[in-house]
């Protein structure tokens, strides 16, 4: 190990150091002022964010190579920590539902993040299993945090149970490839699968990766977990599962297809194709029915993973890079929406959605920031998530999978009508008691500039594409 490797991982060192920073914190704080555990938080992911601007000039790979340091690695990185940070100022609305142990909290955070940004550098399967393993184990224990909530403790149980078998899935699949390829490093898998003749063993290894993968993005049909853990966990949680675990599983999906499994694309292409019909279908119908505002959510989420998966089938470049602005619209759209969530079920009570009947009379702000994040979600103009969904529709367009492209858009027209329910809700109906919600100076802040990010990102869509990497990795 040299300065230069130590430098490559100077990130998810500081992220390790911010972690045991809070754990003393946390230890050396009276109870009475652990509330204020989100600001050292808070200046933790600032701090990450500052070294991976600084970060910009390792590039190259490092251990071995395990582990790799590019323009990809440093756009998902800052993703991770954006993400992180939101979920943070989350958790400082969300603190008096949670039943002590606010430190331990805040070090799960920590703990999912540093597996997000290892799994956005990897070249190596065993180095994938680990990071993937400490995001997923943190979020297991999250998702259970409210131990006097039956709902939370189910969630947690569920989530642990199928997530077990979706790792047995992947770590089975890693050996049929080390068996096939004599290693697991990618540069030595992808060159078994370039080798001519793929040896149906190797085959077998890629797509049981994917099954693996699949959990983690919450694809048909390894989804069942998806809407009892979103309604059972704690609102913060499910925001960071919603963003920062699909994004992980994303992330480590382009790795592996475009960088290791494409010479297979033939084969790959066409399941994610399928997936991806299947999974915009059943998320968006799904979510129709729903009386809670966190499981209609999931439904959604297993929605949206649908249009990543069809970015991801293209396997051009295009492709790639309509998936990665469709993750950065997505990040802004889904917490703004989940940040209004937070705010509702901890300041005025309850989750179901006649909680947001008249929001526009109760809290004016909320209920813009909620209509603006929903008409981005279901892909409106001019806001970020509709250049989004027409990348990601131009590009299978141009991998010449039309048929997917018109499920597609028959799909946004699907998902519109049930967010236009929740506005109806909002400004329509009226509230069966409508005393005000208050959010303090910190939380507008927040709210404006999240709203700002999606019509921005919407409206100026150039300068953003010019940040994702659009060559094959």
């Amino acid at each position: 190990m040299n300065l230069s490797s130590l430098n490559a991982v100077a990130v998810e060192l500081v992220v390790g150091a911010w972690a045991v920073l809070l754990l003393s914190a946390d230890l050396l704080q009276r109870e009475a002022r652990k509330h204020s555990l989100w600001a050292i938080s808070g200046l933790g992911v600032l701090c990450a964010g500052a070294v991976l601007w600084w970060q910009q000039a390792w590039v190259g790979q490092h251990f071995g190579p395990m582990f790799v340091f590019d323009a990809f690695a440093a756009f998902f990185k800052g993703l991770f920590l954006l993400t992180a940070l939101i979920v943070v100022l989350m958790t400082r609305v969300f603190t008096r539902l949670l039943p002590g142990n606010i430190g331990e909290f805040h070090l799960l955070i920590f703990s999912a993040l540093l597996g997000m940004l290892v799994l956005a550098s990897v070249t190596d399967l065993l180095l994938l299993f680990i990071g993937l393993e400490l995001l997923t184990f943190s979020l297991y224990v999250m998702a259970a945090y409210l131990k006097t909530d039956k709902r939370s403790v189910e969630a947690g149980l569920k989530y642990l149970v199928l997530g077990s078998i979706s790792s047995g899935f992947l770590v089975y699949g890693i050996s049929l490839l080390y068996g096939a390829a004599g290693g697991t490093n990618f540069a030595l898998v992808s060159r078994t699968f370039a080798s001519g003749a793929v040896p149906p063993l190797a085959v077998a290894g890629m797509l049981l990766v994917m099954a693996g993968l699949g959990f983690k993005i919450a694809a048909v049909p390894f989804h069942l977990w998806v809407p009892d853990v979103y309604e059972g966990a704690p609102t913060p949680v499910v925001a960071l599962l919603s963003v920062g675990s699909k994004m992980a599983g994303i992330v480590v999906l382009l790795r592996v297809l475009y960088g290791v499994f494409l010479p297979a694309q033939a084969v790959w292409g066409g399941v994610l194709a399928v997936l991806s019909a299947a999974t915009m279908c059943y998320g968006n119908l799904a979510a129709i029915p729903q009386t809670n505002i966190k499981r209609l959510l999931g439904y959604s989420s297993i929605g949206h993973a649908g249009y990543l998966l069809m970015g991801l089938a293209t396997a051009t470049a295009s492709g790639a890079q309509a998936v990665g602005f469709y993750l950065l619209a997505y990040l802004f759209s889904n917490l703004a929406v989940f940040f209004v969530v937070v705010l509702v079920g901890s300041l005025a009570g309850g989750d179901s959605l006649e909680s947001y009947n008249g929001l526009s009379r109760r809290s004016p702000l909320l209920a813009a920031t909620l209509f603006i994040g929903l008409l981005s979600l279901a892909g409106v103009p001019p806001l970020a998530g509709f250049s989004g969904k027409l990348l990601v529709l131009l590009a299978a367009v141009e991998g010449g999978r039309l048929w997917l492209a018109a499920i597609g858009a028959v799909n946004v027209a699907i998902s519109l009508y049930y967010y236009l329910l929740i506005v109806r809700r909002m400004y329509l109906l009226p509230a069966a008691s409508a005393p005000p919600i208050a959010a303090d100076r910190l939380t507008r802040l927040v709210l404006f500039l999240l709203m700002a990010a999606i019509v921005g990102i919407g409206v100026f869509q150039e300068p953003f594409l010019q940040l994702i990497p659009s060559s094959r990795l």
